[in-house]
Order: C-alpha cells, then structure tokens, then sequence
C-alpha cells in the first residue's frame, strides 16, 4: 500500500530536489529522495511512495526507462509520476515520457505555482479513481453475495458450479451436491416474525460459513435453503460433510430474545455424480432436492443421497 503523503524526487541535482522540496512542503509530509535511477527504483519498492517526479537525464537509468519500469511493478501502475525536462526538445521529450508511462510533463524553468497546481490536479485525479476503484468493486461483491446472510448468492453459485463442471476434472471422480432447508421455518417465521427469521438466517450463514472446508462452494439457494457443492470427491466425503453441517447445526444455539427456542435442525439432500456422466447443474440440483424432501418424508434432522453412478463401458 502506497503512503499518501509520501513524494519521491528523482533528480541528480541536489539543488533541484532541494527546490521540490521547499515548493511542495505543504502538500506532501514526507520526501523520498534519489540521485539515479537505480537508487530511484529501490526507493520506490521499499518506501511505497504515493507520488514521483523524476528529471529525464540521470546516472545509472534515465527517466524514460524509471518511469516503464515503475509501470511494469503491480504496485506502481496507478501511481501518479511528473517528468520534468531541462532540454528544448520538449515536444519529443514528452512524447516519449507519455508513452513510457508519465502522467504529466513540465519543462524547466517552471513556476512553483505551475507545479503544485500539477501535482494537485494528479492527486485529486487519483483520488478519485482510486474512490471508482473501491465501488465498483463493492458493486462486484455486492453482485455476488447474498444481503441477508453474506454468502454467496444464487447467480454466482451457479457460475462457479457451471465453470468447475466444464473444466474437465477428473473422470473417476464425483461431484456432490448438498441441499439443506431448516425445518419448520415456516412455522418459526409464524410464530415469532420475520425479524427472527432472518435473524436465524443471518446466524445460520455464519455457521455454514466457519464450518466449511477449501474446495466446498457454499451459497444460500433461496429462501431457507442452503446449498454447497464439493467437486473431487467421493461418496462417503459427500455424506461425512452433509452430516457434520446437519450436527453442527442442530448442537448450536440459536436463541435470543426474537427467538427463545434454541435449537435449530436441517434436512439435508444429496446428490453425487460421477464426472465421467455429462451432469449439469440443474441434475444435481434437481437430485438433491428429491433426497432433500426424501430426509422430510422420513421426519427431518437426516440425510438423504441420490447417487448415480456410471455406465460400465460396453453397456
């Protein structure tokens, strides 16, 4: 992370950097300082500076190749860079500083007015790019995630399942998909309101959420379903991970002044597909919610599985 009141100067004048200084003591706190462009590198990759201005004609590194090579870095990419020029090939020289990466030119003599209004004008450009930044990627996340309970969304469940699925994992292997609904929420939400309802609910994500293991993809499905899918994996894992959700659901206590009652029990569905059979998302979904309605049937708080196994060859 880049400190935001950190400049490097870049100039193999101490006067010049000197001058940089004195101009921009009141919008910077903090002066990085190199003499080449090799000690201007190391500079920026430990110092993390949120602004450069470097001279063009230096020891070691000119300018031109600083500025490309600064852009190269992840962390330097967005980080607003000034190249000043002392020569009267300004046209020529700014139009290479552009293409190695400056993000504005000035030509000596300058006033210090002119470049504290540059800088200024990068400054508040990257601040708001960097505030885009931040929303759009609230927005993506915000595009993905369930409101109520944070976890996944339906939408994106059904995009990663749809992606894993056509990757072509291993043919011998299984996917598995588990349904859950809890039980009675109907009656819950009827007796104690929607308020305690979603308070359940938002409980229950965070459960299903600390519970799950790499490579399980947890997302709510729906209304007091949940769902999670495991992908290389095989029959008795599949069964292992639907009861240690169903155990760790009903042994937590879910009370609180919206909901008195502490305990809590789920249905669960499972369905297992071996990759070598050309299963969709919506077999294993519509599987799972046979054996999910099957453990209802039975009385609740179980498990139930559909499994379909592969054709023998030359069958």
């Amino acid at each position: 992370m880049t400190d935001t009141g950190k400049v490097l100067l870049v100039d193999d004048s101490q006067t010049a950097r000197s001058a940089m200084k004195t101009a921009l003591k009141g919008t910077f706190s903090h002066f990085v300082e190199a003499d080449d462009g090799l000690t201007a590198i190391k500079a920026f990759v430990e110092e993390k500076p949120c602004f450069i201005i470097t001279d063009i004609e230096m020891p070691s590194i000119n300018g031109y190749k600083l500025i490309s090579t600064i852009r190269a870095m992840e962390d330097g990419q967005n980080v607003p860079i000034i190249m000043i020029s002392g020569t009267k090939q300004s046209l020529k020289n700014r139009l290479t500083g552009f293409n190695a990466g400056a993000s504005d030119f000035i030509v000596k003599p300058y006033e210090d007015e002119e470049l504290i209004a540059r800088v200024k004008s990068l400054l508040r450009i990257h601040r708001l790019m960097e505030e885009l930044k931040v929303k759009n990627t609230l927005l993506e996340k915000l595009a993905v995630t369930d409101e109520l309970t944070g976890l996944n969304n339906r939408r994106h469940f059904f995009d990663a399942v749809k992606t894993q699925v056509s990757a072509g994992l291993r043919p011998q292997c299984k996917t598995a998909c588990l349904l859950m609904d809890i039980d009675h929420f109907k009656k819950t939400n009827d007796t104690h309101g929607h308020a305690a309802g979603d308070e359940i609910l938002r409980k229950m994500g965070r459960l299903l959420n600390s519970c799950k293991r790499d490579g399980e993809l947890l997302a709510r499905f729906g209304g007091e379903e949940f769902v999670i899918c495991l992908f290389n994996t095989d029959s008795e894992s599949a069964l292992l991970a639907a009861e240690r959700f169903r155990h760790l659901i009903k042994s937590y206590d879910f009370s609180s002044p919206l909901f008195p009652e502490r305990q809590i029990t789920v249905s669960v569905g499972v369905s297992i597909y071996t990759q070598a059979l050309p299963v969709s998302i919506d077999d294993l979904i519509k599987t799972a919610d046979k054996a999910m309605y099957q453990s209802k049937a039975d009385g609740r708080d179980r498990v139930s599985i559909y499994e379909e196994f592969a054709p023998k060859a030359g069958a």
